[in-house]
């Protein structure tokens, strides 16, 4: 009974001496009645330290108790300080973490196809950056930005830079370029093995398809010029025109991209049949006017370039065909659009 001798000692007076005699006896009586003291001094225990717990954790009162009973049973006036130690730490610690960022969801912003303005501006900080006289880390820099330009505007400021002076940018350049291009190729040769196999009809149609969108991304990512790009382009129509012929009828996009490289031909009496076909199918008029008002202006009707413009007046539309119907519809004049670049077919 050594543990009990020590246990009284820890209550002190007035309650150990009354508890102290029942230490010096070995009866079965005894041990009950001792053992019920101790749990009902637990309990007080308890019933005390309870307060102390924080607030959350008293919700369920029982429990809580309980637990601190327990501890105090088994390690009398140490368990139940613990615990309140503890518990008293975790809560300090949680409201540190309270003070912390959380995230919240916010609302999108409006978009407006219109405010391109920031492109314009970072597209001409980029050239900037590329002239001769800048030094070379920031020529490098600015070179390696030029990876999230679509390749329409990046590749022509990537050709310029063939001939640069300094290796390290000349060798960039040609490298990016190089990349784009083998990318597009690897992709024209799996199509070209897949119609070699035997496919179905619609297979045959997807894949003839796929090759003349393939060619006609080389031509529209600007990197084939010259005779290259009329081989290109002479391609492109021939795969076109094969899937076509195989009875299946085609899409609005599909005429729309008929009617791209019939214009880039210079076929101009087939580009305005095809586009008129694809707006017929109900192909978006802020995609297939521009093209017909380039079919007439190459056809020398300024009055029907005027009246297609007209009509994407209250479309929206890229930047730069904004730009040019505003000239057209004299909402601006040209004074105010030097910092457009025309569309290429306008």
């Amino acid at each position: 009974m050594a543990a009990a001798d020590h246990f009284l000692h820890l209550l002190g007076d007035p309650v150990g001496p009354w508890l102290l005699p029942l230490t010096q006896s070995s009866s079965l009586t005894t041990l009950v009645l001792f053992l019920g003291a101790h749990a009902a001094l637990s309990l007080v225990i308890a019933a005390g330290c309870l307060p102390l717990v924080p607030t959350h954790l008293r919700s369920q009162r029982a429990l809580t108790l309980l637990l601190l009973f327990n501890f105090a049973f088994i390690a009398p006036l140490v368990g139940p300080a613990c615990i309140v130690l503890i518990t008293r730490r975790s809560l300090r610690h949680a409201q540190q973490q309270s003070h912390q960022a959380h995230p919240t969801s916010v609302a999108l912003p409006e978009y407006d196809v219109q405010a391109s303005d920031h492109v314009r501006s970072s597209q001409g900080s980029i050239r900037s950056r590329l002239e001769p006289q800048v030094p070379g880390p920031i020529r490098m820099q600015a070179l390696l930005t030029l990876q999230a330009v679509p390749g329409r505007v990046a590749n022509p400021i990537l050709e310029d830079l063939l001939g640069d002076e300094t290796d390290d940018v000349r060798l960039l350049a040609f490298g990016m370029l190089d990349s784009e291009e083998k990318h597009i190729s690897r992709d024209i040769q799996r199509e070209r093995a897949q119609l070699d196999t035997e496919l179905t009809v619609e297979q045959r149609f997807d894949c003839l398809r796929h090759l003349a969108g393939l060619h006609w991304e080389l031509i529209y990512a600007c990197l084939a010029q010259g005779e290259l790009r009329r081989h290109i382009l002479h391609q492109a129509r021939d795969y076109l025109e094969a899937a076509l012929a195989l009875g299946i009828p085609p899409s609005p996009g599909m005429l729309l991209l008929q009617g791209r490289i019939l214009l880039a031909q210079q076929d101009i009496e087939g580009a305005d049949e095809v586009l008129s076909r694809a707006q017929a199918q109900g192909l978006p008029p802020a995609c297939v006017i521009p093209y017909l008002a380039e079919v007439d202006f190459l056809r020398r009707r300024f009055d029907r370039v005027h009246a297609h413009l007209a009509q994407l007046a209250h479309l929206n539309t890229t930047a730069g065909t904004t730009a040019v119907v505003n000239l057209w519809t004299g909402r601006e004049t040209v004074s105010k659009l030097s910092e457009y670049h025309h569309l290429p077919h306008l």
